[in-house]
């Protein structure tokens, strides 16, 4: 009987079994997991693990009796190391496991800043127990320097000023979300971490750290000035988790280090798809949760024998002292309107393209079915520019 194998237990390796069994595979399903939790829901670590008054569980994908039903093996704390495409095994951590079917949903890594590696009080912000690790922090911090003013960053910063916490936001571009949004939806966010009393730094990097015994003292700016802080938290970006595929003969993209999948989410390798992070479709990575979803079962249900294409409207959503932030199309590489209350909308050549809403899930929403039923919507006309190409992902 034909296996599949899917590495990564984070939502696209989930839905992608989910999708090869809605799609009649009936074969044994074998997912990998590099940590030791039961699949889990990323976009909580930076919201609700870091605000709940109790540390809260592991905030599951799915529960033990919908795991049992789609009769999937979970296979915990097991890492890849490799992968031989031509006899169809991976590499990894518990030794040799063979394939008839691959999908690879590795995710991404937290980029980290070498010169402060190993230095206690610096965090990133990628996996379950790094937030815990965050919560534990600022559960003793009175001011913290959070380093990148994106969606986990700012997601941090929320959570950090709630606490009552003096935060100072390093932005290492003119604005945030520079890729990402245009010069007025980023005026209007850099307006909502003002009001909450955040110090926003941009065009601004750390230079160094001094510390003591007892942790950090101060951070360094590159504009000479030391900020005090008793924890730093990175949150500028990651890269997709592919170093276990060089020398597989699977085609990585040379800019991003992402896997080249074409639209089926099909890799270069025969019987292998790729979904999530990683996924680079036409040259371009959806690094959010709806896309990861949307790709994954995909994925899974081409590993089981359909011909889907994935062309999804790129969606994200973020939440900023107690604002719900979208970002829905392109918006980048196009006409700026700020139409007021929150919603500024992106034209091309007069055509509605993208949004970014603070505040505005009605016209969002419209604007979202709209470009849904819009022909040729998706990551190849995305590549122009828009939400898909920030790096605040959430597989």
């Amino acid at each position: 009987m034909r296996s599949l194998l899917i590495v990564g237990a984070g939502l696209a390796g989930v839905r992608a079994a989910e999708g090869a069994r809605a799609a009649g595979w009936s074969g044994p399903i074998t997912i990998l997991g590099e940590e030791a939790h039961a699949p889990y829901d990323r976009p909580p670590l930076s919201k609700a693990v870091l605000s709940a008054e109790e540390p809260p569980a592991v905030p599951r994908l799915r529960s033990e009796e919908v795991i049992e039903t789609l009769e999937v093996r979970h296979l915990p704390g097991v890492r890849a190391e490799g992968l031989d495409t031509e006899g169809r095994s991976v590499t990894t951590s518990a030794g040799e496991i063979g394939y008839d079917a691959l999908v690879i949903a590795t995710g991404s890594t937290a980029t980290t800043v070498p010169e402060l590696a190993g230095i206690r009080g610096v965090h990133v912000l990628r996996r379950y127990d790094d937030a815990l690790a965050v919560r534990e922090s600022l559960a003793r911090s009175r001011e913290v320097v959070i380093v990148g003013a994106g969606f986990i960053g700012s997601e941090i910063a929320s959570a950090a000023r709630a606490r009552g916490i003096e935060v100072t936001l390093l932005e290492a571009s003119d604005r945030p979300l520079a890729r990402a949004v245009g010069p007025r939806a980023a005026t209007r966010l850099m307006h909502l971490h003002a009001e909450a009393g955040v110090r926003l730094l941009t065009s601004t990097t750390v230079s160094g750290i001094r510390s003591t015994d007892r942790g950090i003292d101060k951070v360094e700016l590159s504009t000479g000035e030391a900020v005090a802080a008793d924890a730093v938290v990175l949150g500028i970006g990651a890269r997709p988790a592919t170093d276990w595929l060089r020398g597989s003969g699977v085609a990585l993209d040379p800019r991003s280090g992402g896997v080249r999948c074409d639209r089926r989410l099909a890799t270069s390798a025969p019987g292998v798809w790729a979904a999530g992070d990683i996924a680079c479709v036409d040259g371009v990575r959806s690094e959010h949760w709806t896309a990861a979803g949307e790709q994954g079962r995909i994925a899974g249900a081409n590993a089981a024998g359909a011909t889907e294409d994935f062309a999804s409207v790129p969606f994200a959503w973020s939440t900023w002292h107690g604002h719900r932030i979208q970002v829905v199309g392109e918006t980048t590489a196009a006409d700026e309107e700020d139409h007021g209350d929150g919603f500024v909308l992106y034209r091309r050549h007069g055509t509605a393209v993208g949004a970014v809403g603070i505040d505005s899930p009605g016209p969002v929403a419209r604007l979202r079915r709209s470009l849904a039923q819009t022909p040729g919507v998706g990551p190849q006309r995305a590549a122009t520019g828009g939400v898909v190409s920030a790096r605040e992902s959430r597989e």
